[in-house]
């Protein structure tokens, strides 16, 4: 068999493909215990779409499409779901996939913090989490698992085909990276089936193309892995709709062209099921991390820190010693002290950030303590400090002057919107969904992120014990 490895070149697009050898891998085999919960249809499977920074204003718009209102034809639906805080894309993902907040699961950013690196050191390893996932569940269940760039899944020993989330840097080898996160062979072989769905062109254009982004890829490795493999659970995740509203807004002609995009690839999707004569036994829901608001403009609380005392700059450019740090959440942003246990230090930014709050021109919102973030939000780590955004800035990592800079696109969260402020405020990420699991014509207003793994483990037919959220009973089809 002849095997292909992808590499990116100076631009970060595919330049080319080569012939390689390598050996094959050994398929895992599983042990689980026996299932509690629900006493689910053994034919039945589970499809969990997450198409990030979606938002329940587009249900309408969505359903005057051909796809989405066929596959979600009297579906289930809660219209606005309660996400974490912050609401970040990875923080968000774990508690869909683990039922617990971010101080429990321990995932509060992208992103590792580090007080300065060249690049983000974003959170990669399934080992990162302190709790089980709903992978773990459906494996006790005697389910077969997939996920195809569901953000901290990487080397999940209770995912059969993974394609863990990564956005490559020049020269990596793109089959040798994703082999290194966990896919097995007949998962490159997937990642080989759609190598020509990969990005051309990762360079910030004006405009968004399909040749830009992974997702697109993305879609063609779910709908393989559906006709190919027919998972019981498959969960995906899609950052179109996430990249659109970062770039031009939350609301405009591009993110309508956004829902067109995701309507063509449910017509993808539905293709595929149907291929695999699984259409009618699939539960399908369509899920969201966060909305997204406008700002307009970027505020550096690192230079702020600066000007305090609290960090220096070498004689080279790069921060030296430091007592306090602050680590962007887009628009919040955490505050790290070197030595946690130095009240000292933690009185004085305390201090100096109310006297940045009562100056009223730097963008800095509430002030909350570790303390008070765990006891209203289960929000704790290693962090001292959360401070949210006056709402109409947001913040970068940088700590070069000036203090306030305009809009650009050097930082993937920035642009025209971005998220990562209070759960409750803005536009609410969505749950609609369809299939024998679910009741038809079900609605309601509000629930909840961290309510859904502990659905989809009921569904599977086990659960989640170590999860703070609970099973949506009232979704579920009737006798569920």
């Amino acid at each position: 068999m002849r095997r292909f490895s992808l590499t990116l070149g100076a631009e970060n697009g595919i330049t080319g493909i080569e012939n390689r050898s390598r050996g094959w891998r050994e398929k895992r085999t599983w042990s689980y215990a026996h299932r509690k919960g629900n006493e689910t249809n053994m034919s039945e499977k589970l499809i969990v779409l997450s198409m990030d920074a979606m938002v329940s204003e587009d249900i309408a718009y969505l359903k005057t499409k051909p796809n989405f209102s066929r596959l979600f034809r009297n579906c289930a639906q809660v219209e606005k779901m309660c996400t974490v805080y912050p609401s970040i894309t990875y923080p968000a993902h774990v508690s869909m996939m683990t039922g617990c907040r971010p101080g429990k699961h321990g995932i509060f950013n992208n992103h590792h913090f580090k007080s300065e690196l060249p690049y983000p050191d974003w959170y990669l390893y399934n080992s990162d989490i302190h709790v089980e996932n709903v992978f773990a569940a459906a494996k006790r269940a005697g389910k077969t698992t997939a996920a195809v760039y569901w953000p901290v899944t990487g080397n999940d020993p209770n995912i059969d085909y993974l394609i863990n989330e990564y956005f490559f840097y020049a020269g990596e080898d793109v089959e040798e990276m994703f082999a290194k996160f966990g896919a097995n062979e007949d998962t490159l072989n997937v990642i080989r089936e759609n190598a020509h769905r990969l990005p051309t062109n990762r360079k910030k254009e004006e405009r968004m193309y399909l040749r830009n982004g992974f997702d697109d890829f993305i879609m063609g490795c779910m709908c393989s892995l559906i006709r190919n493999h027919q998972p019981d659970l498959l969960m995906v995740h899609n950052c179109w709709m996430d990249s659109t509203r970062h770039r031009y807004g939350v609301f405009n002609e591009y993110t309508r062209e956004g829902l067109d995009l995701t309507d063509m690839w449910l017509g993808q999707v539905i293709k595929a099921l149907e291929d695999a004569g699984i259409y009618d036994e699939t539960n399908f829901v369509l899920v969201s991390d966060h909305g997204q608001r406008d700002f307009a403009r970027r505020m550096k609380p690192n230079v702020l820190l600066r000007r305090g005392g609290f960090f220096d700059v070498t004689e080279d450019g790069k921060v030296g010693d430091w007592r306090a740090y602050a680590q962007s959440n887009g628009m919040s942003f955490s505050v790290f002290l070197k030595d946690k246990n130095d009240e000292v230090t933690k009185k004085q930014v305390y201090e100096y950030l109310q006297q940045l709050q009562a100056e009223g021109v730097w963008g800095v919102g509430k002030i909350r303590t570790e303390e008070e973030a765990r006891a209203e939000y289960g929000l704790y780590g290693d962090f001292s400090f959360i401070i949210e955004t006056d709402g109409y800035t947001t913040y970068s990592d940088a700590w070069q002057e000036p203090v306030i800079s305009g809009i650009d696109f050097s930082d993937y969260r920035l642009g025209n919107a971005t998220h990562g402020y209070e759960p409750e405020t803005g536009a609410q990420p969505v749950f609609v969904a369809r299939g024998p699991a679910f009741k038809a014509g079900f609605f309601r207003e509000r629930g909840r992120v961290i309510d859904e793994a502990p659905t989809y483990a009921y569904i599977l037919g086990d659960s989640l014990p170590e999860a703070e959220g609970s099973v949506m009973m009232d979704v579920l089809a009737e006798g569920r």
